[in-house]
């Protein structure tokens, strides 16, 4: 049987089927005890059965009949070069798939994500950052400071990669050994790491995500459709800089679009003040404050308005009392703050990992099975007085202390 990821990309192939088609068969299958990689074991009669709506209404450019031809070497091999590449397919029936964007965008939900780097980020606390990509040296420093302490006080970073706020956010959260999460307005076949990136620990520390197919290249459209997804992903959005909705020749401003996302899911909208990127206050700032924005003056104000605000806890596909995978929503009222475990339990499991050579922070997490994000363990292992930093070129490294007494933590 073909494997999940597999067949995943097999039905993102198939001609005339969307975002909304796939939707619609991956919860047809899902009613029906099936899983993904049971989808091209069927006959045409048994698919006719069981998705009675593809070929109908608004799934009539879809046909069951295309299912059946899909599996082919050439695909196989686009497929097998994904798979060198470390690039991973997670489907809507993954459990490694985004809680939010399902609860968010519904059956709007990219079928398929590709990603590549540390998935645990998929469904950490995630802060987005947004705006112009021509942004003034003092709009780059402000960026770089919020993303430095958003990594510090324990969240993933993301934004979109393109030049000025993006990537600033992103720098900004690995300048303070945090995690970001990179999403991407193209395919995976035009992705190349960018130099400033490339300068920290960027491999274990990053995640790159895009909802194209790995041919696809960048447009305006695609960009668009990009900045949706860097909203959904999220807890909160922060627009650093953005020009009016429409500018004069009547194009819209992709980061105007991304606040007005955040508004419409009731995703928390920061935005900074305009004052602060005065003499030439950005127009787009100004509106989406009147719009419901909250103006944003600095990272104290942040961080305390991010404790206070709570959301809803997302299981997409859960498993049921059945064995199967259901689609549900668990909503407890709870903190943003990444949660914690119980600090002795994992204290000891730390430490019980040094040998006497000093450890990365992923070694950390991968020799003490630790469900953690980077930045949650970096901010962990500060209040760890049996553990010293040590310091190699530009990362991070980790070793036990040759003596001192155990002291209380979380104080």
């Amino acid at each position: 049987m073909r494997d999940r990821e597999y067949s995943a990309y097999l039905l993102l192939n198939a001609p005339g089927f969307g975002a909304k088609s796939i939707f619609y068969i991956y919860e047809s299958l899902r009613k029906a005890g099936l899983k993904i990689n049971d989808l091209f074991e069927q006959s045409i009669t048994q698919l006719s059965n069981l998705f009675p709506e593809i070929g109908q209404g608004r799934f009539s450019k879809a046909s069951v009949t295309s299912l059946l031809n899909l599996d082919d070497d050439k695909r196989y091999s686009s497929y097998q070069k994904l798979k060198k590449e470390n690039v991973h397919l997670i489907g809507l029936d993954d459990e490694r798939y985004p809680r939010l964007l399902i609860s968010r965008l519904g059956e709007n939900t990219p079928p398929v994500l590709f990603c590549k780097g540390y998935l645990p980020l998929l469904n950490s606390d995630s802060i987005s950052i947004v705006g112009s990509r021509d942004v003034s040296e003092f709009g780059i420093k402000i960026t770089k400071r919020i993303a430095n302490r958003l990594a510090g006080s324990g969240y993933n970073v993301s934004s979109g990669f393109a030049k000025g706020v993006d990537t600033s956010a992103h720098i900004g959260a690995l300048e303070n050994h945090g995690t970001t999460t990179m999403v991407l307005s193209y395919g995976f076949n035009y992705l190349s790491v960018k130099k400033e990136i490339k300068e920290f620990d960027w491999e274990r520390n990053t995640l790159f995500i895009s909802q194209f197919m790995p041919y696809e290249k960048f447009s305006g459209q695609n960009a668009m459709t990009r900045n949706k997804l860097v909203c959904a992903l999220s807890q909160a959005v922060i627009v650093i800089s953005s020009g009016p909705e429409r500018d004069s020749s009547g194009k819209m401003s992709g980061t105007f679009d991304a606040g007005l996302t955040a508004l419409k899911y009731k995703i928390p909208l920061f935005v900074l003040n305009p004052s602060l990127l005065n003499p030439n206050p950005p127009q787009g700032n100004i509106d989406l404050i009147k719009l419901g924005g909250i103006s944003l003056s600095n990272g104290d104000e942040l961080v305390q308005s991010l404790g206070a605000i709570t959301t809803e806890h997302i299981t997409a596909f859960e498993p049921a009392k059945t064995g199967h995978p259901e689609l549900s929503i668990k909503s407890p009222q709870t903190n943003l703050q990444p949660q914690r475990a119980n600090t002795e339990d994992i204290k000891g499991k730390i430490l019980s990992v040094f040998n006497g050579k000093p450890l990365s922070i992923n070694d950390i997490i991968e020799q003490a099975h630790l469900n953690w994000t980077t930045t949650k363990l970096s901010s962990y292992l500060k209040k760890v007085d049996e553990i010293e930093l040590v310091k190699k070129g530009r990362s991070n490294f980790y070793k036990r202390k040759a003596s001192q007494q155990q002291t209380q933590l979380f104080v």
